[in-house]
């Protein structure tokens, strides 16, 4: 018999935010130079993306966002707000080849 509660749950779609930092960095790089994946990076690490160098490389300007809590360095084209790629630590330059 179908209840309140059940139909309540039934009607809530699952969370699809991978629930590991690995996780987390397979969905970005499946999506590495997708227009617009810029908004999963903000998804997946809401609130805690700090822009701490810039550099020259993808379309123009790369901005590398540091994630403190799970203390990985995201490179990010603001041009057309693309994933370029991701790299443990606090890492101020990425290599030229993976940012282009």
């Amino acid at each position: 018999m179908m209840t309140q509660a059940n139909m309540t749950q039934a009607k809530q779609p699952a969370d699809p935010t991978p629930p590991t930092l690995e996780g987390k960095l397979a969905l970005l790089r499946k999506l590495r130079d997708e227009l617009g994946s810029g908004d999963t990076i903000r998804r997946l690490f809401f609130g805690d993306l700090e822009p701490i160098a810039l550099q020259p490389g993808g379309a123009d300007t790369v901005v590398h966002l540091y994630n403190k809590a799970n203390d990985v360095t995201i490179a990010y084209c603001v041009s057309y707000d693309v994933f370029l790629a991701a790299r443990k630590g606090r890492v101020t330059e990425f290599d030229p080849a993976e940012i282009k």
